[in-house]
């Protein structure tokens, strides 16, 4: 399997933050990114959101007379926010602080150095299931409550899931059964069904 290029955006803020706005939101993946101060210093973050957090960010710099100067983005990833904090670590912070002393190229190479995970890794479902059967356990009683029946909004979570990875993956560099595979993950993850049957399926007729 090739891997995509590391970084998604490598522009202005306004070219990323235009760019950032047309992609489609997958359940699961984030987004790491670096934004080059014009003061010297760099911010470091992680999100699922990455349009809303870029505009946060370029509002609230300018309040203080910063702008953004450079904003990288890296390809969307399941573990974003482990490598946010790995990032953060070898550059000594403890992630108390939101702006780094480093320079852009410092920052760059520490980001580089993680290893993303762009598609679905094999534990992904069993590290999240347990978490996911607690609250899906929740809105089951609330739905049983309400006198909802669930089955049909799983099916409609389930394709919008199945939606949005497979275009966010046609968007940043995946085929369309790498992101149908990222989607299944998360579908397993939180509904706790087994669906290896289904991805042996697809593995055979791609």
């Amino acid at each position: 399997m090739r891997a995509p290029d590391f970084w998604l955006i490598d522009d202005d803020v306004n070219a990323a933050l235009a760019f950032a706005s047309s992609l489609p939101r997958a359940d699961g993946l984030g987004y790491v990114y670096v934004l080059a101060l014009s003061n010297g210093t760099c911010k470091l973050g992680s999100t699922t959101n990455l349009a809303q957090r870029l505009a946060q960010h370029r509002t609230e710099t300018a309040r203080y007379g910063v702008s953004i100067w450079r904003s990288l983005t890296t390809r969307p990833h399941f573990n974003y926010r482990a490598v946010e904090s790995g990032a953060l670590r070898w550059l000594g912070n403890d992630g108390r602080r939101e702006v780094l002393p480093n320079d852009l190229s410092t920052v760059r190479r520490v980001v580089e150095a993680q290893t993303l995970e762009w598609t679905v890794p094999e534990d992904y479902a069993a590290r999240h299931r347990s978490a996911w059967a607690l609250c899906n356990k929740l809105m089951r009683n609330i739905a049983a409550g309400l006198g909802i029946t669930s089955q049909g909004e799983l099916t409609l979570e389930a394709s919008r899931l199945l939606d949005a990875h497979v275009e966010l993956g046609r968007r940043t560099g995946l085929s369309e059964t790498e992101g149908m595979f990222n989607a299944l993950a998360v579908i397993e993850a939180t509904t706790g069904l087994d669906l290896r049957a289904l991805r042996a399926v697809l593995l055979e007729v791609q």
